[in-house]
């Protein structure tokens, strides 16, 4: 059949899980899984909300039973004083992820399809603002599982079509027509246009996303995507809209879905121009935005840590001891020494000086995220004995060679 053509391609290499609801979509992409031999698992959300939902859900058990197909279910029930469709939403994506993570399985099949692509495009037209994806993104990652839409190119007509055609069974959500949902007022909104209009729409989608990649590579050489160097007189000559597209790609990289909204963007850019050193902002309750001497960056939130070493040979995964320090005598009659954020000492004594730790840091001009996780000596009294200097570009060698990464959760 024509539509099979249309399907995204998968691989009989991996291993896929596919979320069902038993509407047209998910159940025609569940036959069509079965006919390609791809291997794959089922996960079904029950909310309980909708009076078929125990009927959705023994539907969905009783088709997959036929194939030998496992089935994994969630049964959840919506608190009170929510917003439903996000409530749903996050319910259903945390459970995907974690669900894959358990079977080891790293891809997670959506049956988004044409219609739900250009009614997400509607959707962020009235909600204003950038986007880094119009419409849906047919391949996107949430923590290390990557989220597929393989039939983003089929309209919902020819999927309830083909189910029809292979007798496949499915059922139809009666919330799709409650006009109390934003999206659906837009999907009726939409019913009434041709398909020659909707091929337009199609085609204004892929501009704009085109459009951003073009924007994207153009300003790449500002350390994308791992930061934003705003030193560079690109940076300067930059609108805010671009600026603004920067940062949502710097969180995406992260796994980080958060607006960033206009006024927030132009209070940074402010920021930026009153040639500050260093500023903070929080994102989430693990990541914050940092801005240090001209480079923005997101970075996780540290922990606190301690290791304690008894001797030069003790082994530890998150920093290792120079053999040449056995000789310098700065640990002599030290051990057992430990290895905790310097900030915790205060200051140090080194080359018969008192040195504060926030001044060196200062000094150093050590961006502000590393400044309570920079790791410091302490000897076997719990004094600061000493700090290892930070370098923009650290050289191997030295008294020590500390995995800095490793200590930023």
């Amino acid at each position: 059949m024509k539509l099979l053509k249309k399907v995204a391609k998968l691989s009989k290499k991996e291993k896929y899980l596919l979320t069902c609801s038993y509407g047209p979509d998910s159940m025609a992409l569940f036959y069509y899984l079965l006919n390609k031999d791809i291997d794959f698992e089922v996960a079904h959300v029950n909310y309980h909300i909708l009076d078929q939902a125990d009927n959705d859900e023994a539907g969905i058990k009783e088709f997959a039973n036929k194939y030998n197909i496992k089935v994994h279910v969630l049964s959840t029930f919506m608190p009170k004083g929510v917003n439903e469709e996000i409530w749903a939403r996050d319910v259903r994506y945390e459970y995907f992820v974690k669900l894959a993570h358990e079977l080891n399985i790293k891809n997670v099949l959506v049956a988004h399809n044409e219609g739900d692509n250009i009614e997400t495009y509607f959707l962020q037209k009235k909600r204003g603002g950038v986007y880094l994806t119009y419409g849906l993104e047919k391949e996107r990652k949430r923590d290390d599982i990557k989220i597929i839409r393989p039939l983003l190119d089929i309209t919902k007509q020819d999927l309830e079509k083909y189910c029809i055609d292979n007798k496949i069974p499915y059922s139809i959500d009666p919330s799709n027509f409650d006009s109390k949902f934003q999206r659906n007022a837009i999907r009726k909104e939409l019913a009434k246009l041709s398909k020659s209009e909707k091929e337009k729409i199609l085609v204004e989608i892929k501009q704009k996303n085109l459009q951003n990649l073009t924007i994207l590579s153009k300003y790449a050489s500002l350390g994308l995507p791992k930061y934003i160097n705003t030193k560079s007189e690109l940076f300067k000559k930059m609108t805010n809209e671009e600026f603004q597209l920067m940062l949502i790609y710097l969180l995406k990289k992260k796994n980080i879905f958060v607006p960033i909204s206009e006024g927030r963007v132009v209070n940074l850019r402010e920021i930026i121009n009153q040639n500050k050193a260093t500023h903070q902002e929080r994102i989430n309750d693990e990541h914050f935005l940092s801005y240090d001497y001209g480079i923005i960056r997101i970075v996780k939130k540290t922990k606190k840590y301690e290791y304690r070493l008894g001797d030069l040979n003790s082994k530890n995964e998150v920093f290792s001891l120079n053999k040449d320090s056995e000789f310098l005598g700065l640990l002599k009659n030290k051990f057992p020494i430990t290895i905790k954020p310097a900030i915790e000492g205060d200051s140090y004594r080194f080359n018969n000086m008192t040195l504060k730790v926030k001044r060196e840091f200062i000094s150093w001009k050590m961006p502000s995220y590393l400044r309570e996780v920079w790791p410091g000596i302490f000897d076997k009294n719990g004094y600061l004995v000493y700090v290892p200097r930070y370098q923009s570009k650290v050289k191997k060698g030295g008294l020590l060679n500390f995995k800095i990464k490793q200590l930023l959760c």
